[in-house]
């Protein structure tokens, strides 16, 4: 089950670059947001993500829990991920589905480090996949098969403030369409150790006028140099591509050592 990023529409995209060049009182993206990051856990550095999801639309509601995003860094620049969830879903209609969801394997590179105050920008090849055929959610979802994601993240730092952008596109099956992607993801540190988070994001279908907005608020807070409580509510603005989010939550502990 593809986890929601999504690309906006020409004129919302230039409003998201605008309001990130002129602001500085928000920061960087990461869970609880959709929209990723450059960072990486740094050499030999775990950074494991234990989260449960839920998405309520007026046909179904569906949870992810949990949701495990496991991350290590190799050098200072690599970081290498695999996410599983566990899907349970009920449906209007009375139907209920239980199991494994697709999973998602990928690495990250920051392959450009201006520094601390400087621009950050990486790629993130991403491959998603059907983890159990026997056991899967996804097959009875219609969300399965090999889908492939190619973005990129881009963050720029002001003072302690960090803006970033997550940009790619979907490489899906035959069956599925593929689609654009994109998040604007902006953060305030409340006080050290607490953050503030709040992001848009837009998935359009390629060649089609079908596209999801989608805005999310979250925060951070560091329960110690370990752990970091997170969590994060949302809902669609808008959905033409599937039946409209009236709700969607995160609620994580991220363990980094």
């Amino acid at each position: 089950m593809r986890n929601p990023l999504y690309l906006p529409p020409a004129s919302f995209l230039l409003l998201a670059l605008t309001l990130a060049i002129s602001s500085s009182v928000f920061a960087a993206g990461g869970p609880p947001m959709i929209t990723d990051d450059p960072g990486t856990p740094g050499d030999g550095h775990w950074e494991i993500n234990i989260a449960t999801l839920s998405t309520h639309a007026a046909d179904a509601s569906t949870y992810q829990v949990p949701l495990v995003d496991i991350n290590y860094g190799i050098g200072d620049r690599l970081q290498l991920k695999f996410e599983l969830p566990w899907i349970a879903q009920k449906q209007t209609n009375g139907t209920r589905l239980n199991g494994a969801g697709n999973g998602l394997a990928g690495i990250k590179w920051r392959f450009y480090d201006g520094g601390e105050d400087n621009w950050q920008i990486s790629t993130y090849p991403q491959v998603e996949f059907m983890a159990s055929p026997s056991t899967s959610a996804s097959a009875e979802m219609d969300d399965s098969g090999t889908s492939y994601l190619l973005p990129f993240e881009l963050l720029h730092r002001f003072g302690d403030n960090d803006i970033t952008l997550d940009l790619g596109r979907w490489f899906c099956p035959q069956q599925q369409a593929d689609s654009w992607i994109a998040g604007v993801a902006f953060t305030h540190e409340l006080r050290k150790g607490i953050e503030l988070l709040a992001e848009l994001h837009d998935q359009k279908i390629v060649r089609q006028p079908q596209d999801t907005l989608t805005l999310n608020f979250g925060a951070r807070w560091d329960l110690s140099e370990s752990y970091t409580l997170m969590f994060s509510a949302g809902r669609d603005l808008h959905s033409s591509i599937n039946e409209k989010s009236t709700l969607l939550t995160y609620l994580g502990l991220q363990m980094h050592y």
